[in-house]
């Protein structure tokens, strides 16, 4: 049941999720267009010991050394220092606002004893010519003052061909799944939060005794049908069950519930789809007929009365019984002139007959 509500909610709500996943594309294509490009290159580094050292006992702790990675650290941090950028900005015509837009890090391959060096910043070439002054910098700084290990270039960066952010298509790719859950999601929630709201308003709209219309819903829907003008003609019935009142007087709260709501049951069954069962007041049920002709009263009042003939049982063992006596009357409007005292008339219809 729950996974059937699930289906239907967005079934029906698919012109929402489509509008969300709109919505969202459209924000991300936004961002991308007035987001300044940024531009990523890579200059790459090897480690390797000295080749002019004296012994090949040097170069076995050479390699030692090299394989507890802590060269790696040290090289990094020498790359990425402030001191090796400051003599690589000069190269670079740019001002410090500038160069502020440009950033770098490096990082370390664990599997293997290279270096990276990445440069970021709105122009490609610029970004390039860093990460390389960068690395050209940072090599004389490192061989100058160590002497066990050398580092050189292993591939110089080159300028990026395409922007590293915002990746358009990926960005709108991206933003089209979060729409399209947060637009499922919304049309849940919606589904979900009128369930209880229609309870909550069919709570008002149903005598709580008899689970029929409450008068005033019955009224509403009566200029309901009168707004839409198809449903003429209309034909309003009231039910007076003469000896109701005293039975109901008597009895306990479930017991009332259940003789009020069989009278419902029973009216119901003898009905069409449209057609509604009220509780006019205390003792008197009424009935609206859509598409109903005055012709075809007598027969309607034939089969309604019938259904008062088996009697109504109550009780704790439901062992007790009553017959109750309806009254019925009924009036007929076929147009909007009719409709302001067809109610009214089979009120006084009901008055007199109850004389």
């Amino acid at each position: 049941m729950f996974i059937q509500q699930l289906i239907k909610a967005v079934t029906s709500g698919w012109k929402w999720i489509v509008i969300t996943i709109l919505i969202a594309v459209c924000i991300s294509l936004a961002v991308s267009l007035t987001t300044v490009p940024v531009y990523r290159t890579k200059a790459t580094f090897i480690i390797a010991p000295n080749k002019n050292l004296p012994s090949s006992r040097d170069v076995v702790s050479a390699f030692t050394a090299l394989d507890t990675l802590n060269i790696f650290s040290t090289y990094a941090d020498i790359l990425s220092s402030e001191r090796v950028y400051e003599e690589a900005k000069k190269v670079v015509d740019l001002d410090e606002a500038e160069l502020s837009q440009y950033s770098r890090f490096t990082e370390m391959n664990p599997e293997s004893i290279i270096l990276e060096l990445t440069v970021e910043g709105p122009n490609p070439q610029t970004a390039a010519v860093l990460a390389n002054e960068v690395g050209k910098y940072g090599i004389q700084f490192i061989n100058a003052y160590f002497s066990v290990f050398e580092i050189d270039f292993l591939d110089q960066a080159v300028a990026a061909s395409q922007s590293y952010r915002p990746k358009t298509y990926r960005d709108m790719g991206i933003a089209a799944g979060i729409g399209l859950v947060c637009g499922m999601l919304i049309v849940i929630v919606k589904e979900f939060m009128e369930i209880p709201l229609s309870q909550f308003i069919q709570r008002f709209s149903l005598d709580s005794e008899s689970l029929a219309f409450t008068k005033r819903s019955i009224e509403k829907s009566l200029v309901t049908m009168k707004g839409k003008e198809d449903e003429w003609p209309i034909t309003f019935m009231l039910i007076k069950l003469k000896n109701l009142h005293e039975l109901l007087s008597v009895l306990p709260g479930f017991s009332r519930k259940k003789v009020t709501s069989e009278i419902a049951k029973r009216l119901k069954a003898q009905l069409k789809g449209n057609d509604l069962v009220g509780r006019w007041d205390g003792s008197t049920f009424s009935i609206v007929l859509p598409h109903t002709p005055k012709k075809v009263l007598n027969v309607i009042k034939k089969k309604l009365s019938e259904v008062f003939l088996a009697p109504f049982t109550y009780g704790v063992e439901e062992s007790e019984q009553s017959i109750l006596e309806p009254i019925i009357t009924a009036a007929t409007s076929s147009n909007a002139g009719e409709f302001e005292t067809f109610v009214q008339d089979a009120e006084a219809e009901m008055k007199d007959m109850e004389w």
